[in-house]
């Protein structure tokens, strides 16, 4: 009984003792509920967003519509004053009375007599589907600056092979080599060539000859009847050739003569609405001058002619020229003489298509 009690005073002390801690417990866990830590939200939600949604703020669109005040076109639009129509324009340019103007581009009427002495009998050697112009390099008469002696005929620069034609109609009076015949002052001078008379005389009543020189292959014989056209031979570098071409001369008289030549440039028929220039290059006194250099320009081409370098070539009758520049298209050119850097001679000429265009140079002191 004793034990019961003693047993009941104990559990009642013991829980005297322990419900001031639950009851301390209870207490803090019902005061202590953290507001301030678990209601941030309201502060956050309460300061932040005013701070951050600082877009009015910082909407600057409205400020930098600057465009009202860079809108410096009304300002900055003289182009109706500042456009000086009168200064700009070309017919403000027009030149003072001591201006030459430039030729009219319009071509001058031509001398009818001019063409009387015109011969242009012998078409093109060599067909158009290969070169058949002349080379200006070693035109007849020249020396290619002294390098040559003088030539007595033109050079057309082809590969061998190519077709070699009769420039009118004629008879072949020489086919083959001149190794033991001489046309030249040396034997082998032509190598292979051929030689046809021509149906017609010059205008001065003489036999009319073309030869054709360095063959690589002669297709004709010697009484053979050729026309303008027919095939003669190829073009080929025999005998004195430097390099494979055509060598043309146009003979009269006598065609073993090697003194007996004509220009060839005042007997092919020009290229449809090309011309020809020739005359005579003299001194003040008007004695002929040699080897001179002609410039001979227009606003599309620059071209060279030369003066015979001596007398062992001749003149052609009819005109009496002491150079001849043929192919140039139709045109105004200026043509200058110069020495150094003083021109000497200059003139401006109109060159007429299919015609020879004559031109007196002669040149001061």
């Amino acid at each position: 009984m004793f034990r019961k009690f003693m047993w009941f005073v104990f559990t009642a002390l013991l829980a005297l003792a322990v419900m001031p801690r639950l009851v301390s417990l209870e207490a803090q866990n019902s005061t202590n509920t953290p507001v301030p830590t678990a209601n941030l939200v309201p502060s956050r939600t309460r300061t932040l967003p005013p701070t951050r949604t600082h877009t009015p703020t910082r909407s600057l669109t409205p400020t930098p519509t600057l465009t009202p005040s860079y809108t410096l076109t009304p300002s900055l639009t003289p182009t109706e004053t500042l456009t000086p129509s009168p200064i700009s324009s070309p017919t403000r340019m027009t030149p003072d009375a001591s201006y030459t103007p430039p030729p009219t581009w319009t071509p001058p009427p031509p001398n009818p007599g001019a063409q009387i002495a015109d011969h242009y009998a012998f078409s093109r050697p060599i067909s158009d589907h290969a070169t058949n112009w002349i080379a200006r390099t070693y035109p007849y008469g020249g020396t290619s600056g002294g390098r040559l002696q003088v030539h007595h005929g033109v050079d057309i620069q082809n590969p061998t092979g190519i077709a070699i034609l009769a420039v009118a109609d004629g008879t072949v009076v020489y086919a083959g080599d001149d190794l033991n015949v001489r046309f030249a002052p040396i034997n082998n001078y032509y190598g292979n060539l051929v030689v046809v008379q021509h149906n017609f005389n010059t205008p001065e009543g003489e036999p009319l000859f073309t030869l054709y020189g360095h063959m690589s292959q002669v297709s004709v014989q010697v009484g053979q009847g050729v026309a303008v056209g027919d095939i003669l031979g190829t073009v080929g570098g025999t005998g004195v050739a430097q390099g494979p071409h055509l060598h043309l001369e146009v003979r009269v008289g006598d065609y073993y003569n090697f003194d007996n030549t004509r220009n060839p440039e005042l007997w092919i028929r020009p290229f449809p609405t090309f011309g020809t220039l020739a005359g005579r290059v003299t001194d003040a006194d008007g004695n002929l001058l040699y080897d001179v250099t002609l410039r001979i320009e227009s606003t599309d081409i620059i071209r060279y002619a030369f003066s015979y370098a001596d007398a062992s070539v001749n003149s052609d009758p009819a005109f009496g020229e002491n150079f001849t520049l043929g192919d140039l298209p139709a045109n105004y050119y200026t043509v200058i003489v110069s020495d150094g850097n003083r021109a000497r001679f200059q003139q401006i000429v109109y060159i007429y298509p299919n015609r020879t265009t004559w031109l007196d140079v002669q040149l001061d002191r």
